[in-house]
């Protein structure tokens, strides 16, 4: 970006003062301190341990600093930006992992959880046929990581803690490291200290689960009541602030429905997009047939550039050969026509050749996804578990 534009963009977005307001100084000593006497008030109740303790402790903190992505699929000229705090080794960095190893378990109990593209396919793909007439739909909150109240996210964070089997003392200790992570968010951008006064800095571990959170309690205290909902929604699936619905009845109803959502909380607000043909969620473009059967195809957004890791990269040899292989299983996961396939295949190769990969490679795992013996991709219904190897670009390339 031009840097009088992303510089413009980032003071427009900190001159909200009811998101962010300046501080004059770096707090992170007092932060510290307020940290070190919340863990010395549970060590010495039996709450946590040593071990705990230590952990939550970081005797070298890091600044957190504040920049923008900028959101190219709004707008290609002017594009507003998604604001970031990399807070990584910060003060807070221990108390956001910690609170992230507790919470997501819980949030994936919730009843509109999605984990990934492949989780929300196997949960439509359920859905045999629904009504011919109903509408295919997805809501999208607006800035949801800057909206979140935190009064109201802390109160939601208490019921997902309440639900499982903690101790009450120790919810009450999660709740207390949640408030540091909320009221204490601070950050540096250029030589100005600001601190973030609503919802919670995209950039902390615990960000997305304390939103899913958010959503669940507001979706199990207005949402699941309503009566529209009740009587017309066929499902309702969430992933963090994307959701998809399936509604019968008129369009009428629909933009009801929208309306009270946008009407319980005025910083919540939401998007709408609905039609009874089709419709992008995610990475995958929804279709109803006239007999309402749903099949699945691969979206991309107009603005999509070409990524993909190039050939030349000091990357090993085997991590680069198995790009084609993992993005080719992931069309045969997403697209449901066998006929649309193979033209998925050829484009997504196309996409692998102007990054220079071997045409011999591509052809080989191009026919192994459409091979009759080659077994259908599953989609995953067990979590992984990562590797992730670090690499040097002056790595001698083998």
């Amino acid at each position: 970006m031009d840097r009088t534009m992303y510089s413009s963009e980032v003071l427009r977005q900190l001159s909200d003062s009811n998101t962010y307001r300046v501080i004059p100084r770096d707090p992170t000593f007092d932060i510290d301190r307020k940290i070190r006497n919340l863990i010395r008030t549970y060590l010495d109740n039996h709450t946590i341990d040593q071990n705990t303790a230590k952990f939550l402790s970081n005797p070298n903190p890091v600044i957190p600093v504040f920049y923008i992505l900028p959101k190219v699929q709004k707008s290609l000229t002017n594009p507003p930006g998604r604001p970031i705090v990399a807070s990584t080794d910060s003060i807070l960095s221990p108390l956001s992992i910690y609170l992230e190893k507790i919470l997501t378990p819980l949030v994936k109990t919730t009843k509109s959880y999605l984990l990934d593209t492949g989780h929300f396919l196997s949960l439509i793909r359920e859905y045999d046929t629904i009504p011919p007439d109903s509408l295919l739909v997805t809501l999208d909150v607006n800035s949801l990581y800057t909206s979140m109240s935190h009064e109201k996210g802390i109160t939601a964070t208490r019921t997902l803690l309440q639900a499982s089997n903690m101790s009450s003392k120790s919810i009450k200790f999660c709740l207390d490291l949640l408030k540091l992570v909320l009221y204490e968010n601070f950050f540096l951008y250029e030589d100005t200290y600001y601190v973030q006064c609503c919802g919670t800095a995209m950039g902390s571990n615990v960000a997305s689960a304390y939103a899913n959170a958010y959503m669940s309690h507001f979706e199990t205290n207005h949402v699941y009541p309503e009566n529209l909902f009740k009587q017309h929604v066929r499902c309702y699936h969430r992933y963090i602030d994307d959701i998809f619905l399936i509604c019968t009845g008129p369009s009428e109803l629909l933009l009801s429905f929208h309306q009270y959502l946008n009407s319980i909380h005025p910083e919540l607000q939401f998007t709408i997009q609905y039609d009874r043909n089709h419709i992008p969620f995610l990475d995958t473009m929804i279709h109803k047939d006239q007999s309402g059967k749903l099949t699945s195809d691969l979206f991309t957004k107009a603005t999509d550039c070409n990524n993909l890791l190039h050939y030349s990269s000091s990357h090993p040899k085997a991590t680069k050969n198995s790009l084609p292989r993992s993005q080719f299983t992931r069309l045969a996961k997403i697209v449901s026509d066998p006929a649309v396939l193979p033209i998925r295949l050829d484009s997504m190769s196309q996409k692998f050749r102007d990054r220079n990969y071997p045409t011999r490679l591509l052809e080989l795992e191009r026919n192994n996804i459409l091979s009759p013996q080659s077994p259908c991709p599953q989609l995953a219904t067990k979590e992984r578990v990562p590797f992730v190897h670090t690499y040097h670009p002056l790595m001698p390339k083998k």
